[in-house]
């Protein structure tokens, strides 16, 4: 009994990964490389493909699938990114994997800061009410963004996380719960999406996988060394799974809005 309690709640194995993890994990003498390429390449496609879907629903339907306070969490994650893996590039002379995340993360900032300017210029109200001027929207995101960029780099330094690693699989974990939660709230299906919705699930369900991108990487995230890792996967996945349902029960959005635009499936 004791060591099961100790294994599980008193347990820490080492201080987690190394950069080196990864010139072993995508170099191509590793005898697993294509699997690892290939699960990272899938992970990559779907955090792009769950953004694109932001920005298409918010210029369709005038609504984004993400809260404000996602999308600010996830332009401090990935704006950091950018400076993160082009040091670590740096510090293990240029190999392919950081200096390829650097220029993708390069990518998906850009999606955020977009993303933000339509929080103020078209979703203001929604957000924050008829009141609040352009002015006022602005200093309330950079003050979010402020916010969140000290946060994810404090906890960087107190989870020894020198390639973001671990503060990745948080943006997974939200992508699978907050999602769901914020279009119940809104009570309508203007601004979700079913086809995202899917592509989150399978997203998530990719992320928790034994095979997913982290424990390809490093033993650290395999279920032996880390199973509290998996058990935030199964719950993440059921949340996920959850939005389906909740879609389902909303209002069932037009094909076509009033200004002739069609709604996104």
């Amino acid at each position: 009994m004791w060591h099961f309690l100790t294994s599980l709640v008193a347990t820490y194995h080492g201080n987690g990964y190394q950069l080196t993890d990864f010139v072993t994990a995508f170099s191509p003498s590793n005898p697993h490389f294509m699997g690892t390429l290939f699960v990272a390449g899938l992970t990559f496609a779907i955090g792009f493909i769950e953004y694109i879907y932001s920005f298409m629903l918010v210029n369709r339907e005038g609504k984004s699938p993400y809260n404000l306070l996602m999308h600010t969490y996830y332009f401090a994650i990935d704006s950091m990114g950018i400076l993160v893996f082009a040091t670590a590039s740096h510090a293990v002379g240029g190999f392919w994997i950081f200096s390829f995340a650097a220029v993708a993360e390069v990518v998906w900032t850009l999606f955020e800061v977009y993303n933000l300017i339509k929080c103020v210029y078209v979703e203001r109200a929604d957000i924050w009410g008829a009141n609040v001027t352009i002015r006022e929207a602005w200093f309330r995101v950079a003050g979010w963004v402020i916010v969140m960029i000290a946060t994810v780099n404090l906890f960087r330094v107190f989870m020894n996380d020198p390639a973001m690693f671990k503060w990745y699989i948080f943006t997974n974990i939200l992508m699978g719960i907050m999602p769901g939660l914020y279009w119940e709230k809104r009570g309508t299906q203007l601004g979700a999406s079913k086809g995202l919705a899917i592509v989150i699930l399978i997203g998530t369900i990719n992320s928790f996988l034994p095979t997913n991108m982290w424990a390809a990487v490093s033993p650290y995230f395999s279920i032996q060394n880390n199973p509290w890792f998996y058990v935030i996967g199964v719950i993440a996945i059921a949340f996920s799974a959850r939005t389906l349902i909740v879609l389902k029960r909303l209002p069932a959005k037009p094909a076509k809005l009033p200004n002739g635009k069609k709604t996104i499936w």
